[in-house]
């Protein structure tokens, strides 16, 4: 039997294997007990880093070691020479560490901490070593990271990177890293000075076909498609920062177009003159939003022949007197469309792909996005239509494309809105019943309105979307499927709140409600809360002046 190799069976062999992990264990709680022990000591010496460099090389991403390791850089008394000797052994180590795990954190985050502390770094040899690790993965987006860290320190021009990002989308088009660190050196080369489009218009039309080249060749690919997404997304032509104001004599309401935050040196209100002593607060208590409020402690003296000023920065709005209030406002914003002709143009082969391709969400996304960049009201029905594609063609995404679809429709309701502005504002109304809206999308361009329906949507979970609706006096909610009302919100100026046909079952929900809001008519019937004991209303009511249906 001698010379014969022995043949362990399944039961020998998983013995085996536990008793060598129990046995690598304790090397290991052994080694960290150590490593700590040396560490509260303060013993900033070669023998603590032979002691992590045993456990990093198993495991490198225990990122306390790592900091340990640069606690003994930081606090040992070498020479100069010495310490430069460990930083060059502590590349070394990180390159080996790359080689068992090149997608950790710890390794490329302590190398990058390394080179801001060598004297005179190799950047060439750093970006070689880059190369060779993307050659390996392209998709790793560590070192691409590290790529752009050491790119900034070496001070490469930015077309040679832009140079090395085309060969590398060019080898292959499901590089998606690539096509994002692309997108950093383009925004860095080529700034659209007008703030509408990512990048300036001529390079922008050259990126937007070499991405149709990319989509074309790989339908399916996401890579191209991500990077497209961002080509598309164009800015607004806003002259104007400031929306709407409204000034009464108790208050004051600023809308913006987008979220901001303001202080009293950017922003004064003044009356003939007089700069008024304005405390300004959001209306959603954050530091940024798009409603700003101040009241006032005494009622302001204001006559027909008032000149009312409200400065922002460097614009200043004038006030009219309309409907016993004064008002300042701008348009709304539009999309600039100053290279309509090739996003007509792409429309077009981004058509023929989806009639190639049907069952592709992707060139139908992107039809949609193109449409809306062009103009939402021409293309209303068409981007209607294709997302009721997308609904059957990506099931698992059909939340996302409902609020894409309401989006559509609030972008539309607004458009016309605005071109009837005058007779709106007279009524101060507006009507979004029966659209099927999953998402309030834009409300702060309905702040100013007094009386809104928003019937037969289906808004239930985005009730605290509503605290934009700061003038609102009487709101309908029926049939939105609304359980809770824990998160409506506290609108100062509601009296008439309709909430029929939804899903409130809580007494407690509606007492909430009529306490946080001075209502004086509530209507819930049809919701499973009105089949409730009437002495249970009984009880509510006798704290509130509100009339229950």
């Amino acid at each position: 039997m001698h010379g014969r190799i022995k043949v362990y069976t399944s039961a020998e062999q998983e013995e085996i294997k536990k008793k060598e992990q129990a046995k690598k264990v304790i090397e290991y709680r052994s080694g960290i007990n150590f490593i700590f022990q040396k560490r509260k000591e303060k013993s900033w010496n070669h023998e603590l880093l032979g002691a992590t460099e045993k456990v990093l090389v198993r495991n490198a991403d225990i990122y306390t070691l790592w900091n340990i390791r640069r606690e003994v850089l930081i606090n040992n008394n070498w020479s100069k020479i010495e310490n430069e000797e460990q930083l060059e052994k502590e590349l070394m180590l990180t390159e080996n560490c790359l080689r068992e795990n090149p997608k950790s954190y710890s390794v490329w985050h302590h190398r990058c901490w390394v080179i801001d502390h060598i004297i005179e770094p190799n950047y060439r040899k750093e970006l070689l070593l880059c190369t060779k690790c993307l050659n390996i993965d392209e998709r790793n987006f560590h070192c691409w990271d590290y790529r752009n860290f050491i790119v900034q320190k070496a001070g490469v021009a930015d077309n040679e990177e832009f140079e090395f990002s085309t060969a590398k989308i060019l080898n292959n088009f499901s590089n998606y890293s690539s096509w994002h660190y692309r997108s950093k050196i383009l925004s860095k080369m080529f700034p659209d000075v007008t703030h509408t489009l990512p990048i300036e218009i001529n390079k922008h039309k050259e990126e937007l076909d070499l991405v149709m080249q990319a989509t074309f060749t790989d339908p399916n690919d996401t890579s191209a498609w991500f990077y497209q997404r961002w080509l598309l997304e164009c800015g607004k032509s806003l002259t104007k920062k400031l929306w709407r104001a409204k000034l009464t004599t108790t208050d004051a309401l600023v809308v913006f177009h987008d979220n901001v935050s303001i202080e009293s040196p950017n922003i004064s209100l003044s009356i003939d003159g007089n700069i008024l002593d304005c405390q300004w607060k959001s209306v959603n208590n954050e530091k940024f939003s798009k409603l700003w409020i101040t009241k006032f402690h005494h009622p302001l003296n204001i006559t027909d022949n008032s000149v009312i000023l409200l400065n922002y920065g460097t614009d200043i709005y004038p006030f009219e007197l309309l409907n016993s209030s004064w008002i300042c406002k701008t348009e709304l914003p539009l999309n600039e469309k100053s290279n309509e002709i090739q996003l007509r143009e792409q429309l077009v082969n981004y058509k023929q792909l989806s009639e190639m391709e049907p069952q592709n969400k992707w060139a139908l996304l992107t039809g949609i996005f193109l449409m809306q960049s062009i103009d939402v009201v021409e293309f209303r029905s068409s981007i209607l239509c294709d997302i009721d594609l997308l609904l059957t063609v990506d099931k698992m995404r059909c939340n996302y494309y409902k609020d894409l679809r309401s989006k559509c429709l609030i972008d539309n309701y607004l458009f016309n809105f605005s071109q009837d502005e005058n007779e709106n504002c007279r009524n101060c109304q507006a009507n979004l019943s029966g659209l099927g809206l999953t998402i309030l999308y834009k409300e702060n361009y309905l702040s100013f309105l007094q009386e809104i329906n928003l019937d037969s949507n289906n808004l239930g979970n985005c009730l605290q979307r509503l605290s934009s609706l700061i003038e609102c006096k009487k709101l309908s909610l029926s049939n939105n499927g609304v359980s809770s009302t824990e998160h409506f919100p506290i609108l100062p100026k509601l009296e008439v709140l309709t909430l029929r046909s939804n899903d409130i079952s809580s007494v407690e929900d509606v007492f909430h409600l009529l306490k946080q809001n001075n209502l004086s008519e509530l209507d819930i019937r049809d919701n499973p809360v009105s089949k409730l004991d009437a002495k249970q209303f009984e009880n509510m009511l006798l704290s509130t002046n509100v009339i229950i249906k």
